[in-house]
């Protein structure tokens, strides 16, 4: 009877802007392994309704945004969410991404300035992924505002919920859609800055990215994080030897993976078997990519 029981264990992934290191987990037998990253917090499944919400943001060390900015960025999201929906299309997936920019048309930047000057030294300071959710929840506090006066009757609860959380709720009323990719930019273009997905295996605060560049490869990419896809290429966090192996098998295997190889022209590149798996286009993991996370004839759990 005991061997029967599907025990639930999930294989938890810390994402920085570089990499996802995978955590191993001691599992028992007969247990199935979920993923954190997968159909889980504000963002689930990529497919039918999504939306992208983008917000431009001002700082006192990045760039000002122009209105040329501005709009070759929006026309570089349009590229990269059909490029999207084309990859899904492919796989017999329907989806939809519905777009939105704060003030409708983007062309109202919000201010707001890191903690520590710049994204990537505020990230890597004391309390950094702290001091970024701060940053992200005022940004989401002053977009509110734009909607006015909230009217919905919120449930007596001892947890306060934040600004992100409010201004997502709203969103998932205006749109009727549940899932909601939240995207910040910061005009970094022709500075040498990150991009990160940030709280991708949360359960408790919702996920968001914060995007430094405009071209289309990096900004799917990192709107794919936020419905869980994974890094797949080799960053100086992977120190192991086996964490650097697998990386490399994935590489070969998937040469044009864009969880990987972002930096390329978006149209050269795809969404790997695993990375399927983990954005809800594929309801179980293949074999071989399996090999790749878990070690040992682990189950796999199926959604």
């Amino acid at each position: 009877m005991r061997s029967r029981i599907a025990l639930a264990f999930v294989l938890l992934f810390s994402c920085s802007m570089l990499t996802c290191r995978v955590y191993r987990l001691r599992i028992p037998k007969n247990a199935t392994v979920h993923f954190a990253n997968v159909n889980n917090n504000v963002c689930k499944k990529l497919k039918e309704k999504v939306v992208f919400y983008g917000i431009f943001v001002d700082s006192k060390y990045t760039n000002t945004w122009t209105d040329y900015d501005i709009t070759s960025t929006m026309d570089s999201v349009q590229k990269a969410m059909t490029w999207i929906e084309d990859q899904a299309r492919q796989r017999g997936v329907n989806l939809d991404v519905v777009i939105d920019f704060h003030n409708d048309d983007g062309t109202l930047p919000l201010e707001s300035n890191f903690t520590r000057k710049t994204l990537s030294a505020t990230l890597f300071s004391r309390n950094g992924p702290r001091l970024l959710d701060k940053w992200a929840d005022k940004i989401a506090k002053d977009a509110l505002k734009t909607y006015g006066p909230d009217t919905i009757d919120l449930a007596a609860t001892k947890l306060k919920p934040k600004d992100r959380d409010k201004l997502i709720a709203r969103l998932r009323d205006i749109h009727g859609c549940d899932n909601v990719g939240l995207v910040y930019f910061i005009n970094n273009y022709y500075t040498n800055e990150i991009s990160l997905a940030m709280h991708t295996s949360a359960t408790s605060t919702p996920e968001y990215a914060i995007v430094s560049y405009k071209n289309p490869g990096t900004i799917a990419h990192e709107y794919l994080h936020l419905f869980g896809a994974i890094d797949l290429y080799i960053s100086p966090f992977d120190r192991g030897k086996a964490s650097r192996k697998r990386k490399q098998v994935a590489m070969e295997r998937f040469p044009n993976e864009i969880m990987a190889f972002a930096h390329r022209s978006i149209d050269s590149l795809d969404v790997s078997t695993l990375n399927e798996y983990m954005i809800g286009w594929r309801n179980e993991l293949l074999e071989e990519d399996r090999k790749l996370l878990v070690r040992g004839k682990y189950k796999v759990a199926k959604y």
